[in-house]
């Protein structure tokens, strides 16, 4: 782990001088989220996001982690994760999101979505809804910024209901706390310019730490 967070910091620090908007970016096991917990959020049509993660476990071998995912469709995003222990085999799982409903200013967006398709380790079928707390929308790096709370259920991984709340601080950091069904995460991602995001995690109550980098385009 030690090489690839040296590596995150690096490139984090490339780019900080840098500034645009940042597409939504994808969580520490590589479908669109917060730390763990995904949202009602899909990247549209030929939107991409790519991500390495460094997880530094206190019960097992440290973990790399390797995502990608495409929005295919105006409300379809599909992708993959790579877990790479340090120790023993790795797995990769296909994820899929589709996202019924967009937000408006009555109801939340709305998203069903699977998390290991071909059950490589547990496949996980979901739902979650998010939705802005407060009426107005803030905007900042052309994204909604204001406090989102996500709510969901699933199987599987997740094992019963989830939520997240998440909200941003000053102009380009965003913080989140969630519960996964079954720990606490605390999260932050900072977007370094229009194309990058440094994440930095507290997973299972600050027992595991990761960091990563995520690159996020439209083609």
């Amino acid at each position: 782990m030690n090489r690839l967070t040296r590596l995150c910091i690096l490139a984090a620090a490339g780019v900080l001088a840098l500034a645009g908007p940042v597409l939504a970016a994808p969580s520490f096991f590589g479908y669109t989220g917060l730390v763990v917990v995904p949202t009602g959020e899909a990247l549209d049509k030929d939107d991409y996001n790519v991500a390495v993660f460094a997880l530094g476990l206190d019960e097992g071998p440290d973990l790399n982690v390797y995502a990608a995912n495409v929005g295919v469709d105006e409300a379809l995003e599909v992708g993959f994760t790579r877990l790479d222990p340090e120790r023993g085999s790795g797995e990769t799982f296909i994820n899929a999101k589709y996202r019924v409903m967009s937000e408006t200013t009555d109801h939340p967006c709305l998203a069903v979505g699977v998390v290991d398709f071909t059950d490589e380790v547990d496949s996980t079928v979901y739902v979650v809804a998010s939705k802005s707390l407060f009426e107005k929308y803030r905007m900042s790096f052309d994204e909604v910024v204001s406090a989102r709370l996500d709510v969901g259920i699933g199987g599987g991984q997740f094992d019963g209901l989830f939520a997240g709340l998440s909200a941003a601080v000053g102009e380009r950091v965003r913080v989140s706390a969630e519960y996964d069904s079954d720990d606490v995460n605390f999260g932050a991602g900072l977007a370094l310019n229009e194309d990058f995001r440094a994440h930095i995690a507290g997973l299972n109550g600050f027992d595991d730490i990761g960091l990563g980098i995520s690159y996020s385009r439209d083609l």
